[in-house]
């Protein structure tokens, strides 16, 4: 007997979950007070704005404050404005200290300074910055009390490389600052149309994920530790907001309801064990929490992959019609368990 997702029964909810807390929930690109009533309404808890001028950052900060949001925003212009102590109160996740300092070159050391700046500035405060491959961790990830790193596979390369971004950030991290090895790290993923952008080829190629891309592209960055999730980018690529195009928007809906309905399993969950007899080659993570198994189990092969029933005995699915145990999971699936 089919009985309702879970996910369709917590989206409505899904704004009341969505407090604030240890694990980030997020779009990049806001640009006003004004848009974020429609991204709380749909489940997030926090925002990225490229905006600098520290007036709109004020307003931005106080209708986060009246709403419950965090924000991560750049400190250069508030340090020196007349808005620089009462920014110290500010709903802030973590100050955005630069955006792909491999990309522009920038030397670790200088980074290093903009992180020493900020927090002689704000001493209660975090600093976070994003990286737009994960081998850049190797050299820059001593600085900041939280990473980032962004990665848009969508069509051009394979989702798997998802995972490995992020797995690359974290063992850069535990190698650069062994003090702060455990420093957490947000992965910030594709909800744009690469054929807006230019490319390194002649014809430009396009594609906005899927619902099952954009699925499989979270659960793979939390398989491989990530404890933060941003989407890129709130404002499209082409000039249209995401909410306007509410067959896309729903997919990010979607996904916040389900990261929601998981969020004390995220961010209070302890490391579980794998069942022993599991396929090698499915993508997998372990959780404890509240008493009860969780499992995140994904596909990131070309053609199916057999689950083991015996192995997984006692788990049922989450955020599916049918409550029984699937056969196999098809390329580019993730399933949820708990137990």
């Amino acid at each position: 007997m089919k009985t309702l997702t879970l996910s369709f029964c917590l989206a409505a909810l899904s704004p009341l979950l969505a407090a604030a807390g240890d694990f980030p929930l997020g779009f990049y690109g806001i640009g006003g007070p004004q848009e974020l009533s429609v991204l709380k309404q749909a489940g997030f808890n926090c925002f990225h704005t490229y905006a600098q001028d520290p007036e709109r950052l004020a307003a931005l900060a106080a209708e986060a404050k009246k709403l419950g949001l965090k924000m991560v925003a750049a400190p250069d212009r508030v340090i020196d404005s007349p808005y620089a102590k009462e920014a110290k109160g500010w709903p802030v996740l973590a100050w955005y200290l630069y955006d792909e300092p491999e990309v522009h070159k920038l030397p670790p050391a200088e980074l290093g300074k903009l992180d020493k700046r900020v927090k002689d500035w704000a001493p209660g405060q975090k600093t976070v910055f994003v990286m737009g491959e994960g081998v850049s961790a190797f050299t820059y990830s001593g600085a900041a009390d939280a990473l980032m790193v962004d990665w848009y596979p969508v069509p051009h390369l394979p989702l798997g490389s998802v995972g490995e971004q992020v797995a690359l950030v974290k063992a850069g991290a535990a190698i650069m600052d062994p003090e702060r090895k455990d420093k957490p790290v947000w992965a910030v993923l594709q909800a744009f149309d690469w054929i807006n952008y230019p490319q390194r080829r002649k014809d430009r190629v396009g594609g906005f994920p899927t619902f099952e891309q954009a699925r499989f592209m979270t659960y793979l960055a939390l398989a491989r530790g990530a404890e933060g999730i941003f989407y890129f980018t709130y404002n499209g690529s082409d000039g249209v907001p995401l909410p306007s195009r509410p067959e896309r928007w729903g997919i990010y809906q979607r996904l916040a309801a389900e990261l929601n309905a998981l969020r004390p399993v995220l961010e209070k969950g302890r490391p579980g064990a794998l069942p022993p007899g599991l396929e090698p080659q499915l993508a997998s993570r372990a959780l404890r929490q509240g008493g009860k198994d969780y499992l995140i189990l994904l596909n990131p092969s070309a053609a199916p992959l057999p689950l083991n029933a015996e192995a997984l005995g006692g788990y049922r699915p989450l955020f599916r019609e049918s409550r029984g145990l699937p056969p196999h999971l098809a390329p580019q699936e993730a399933l949820i368990l708990e137990r």
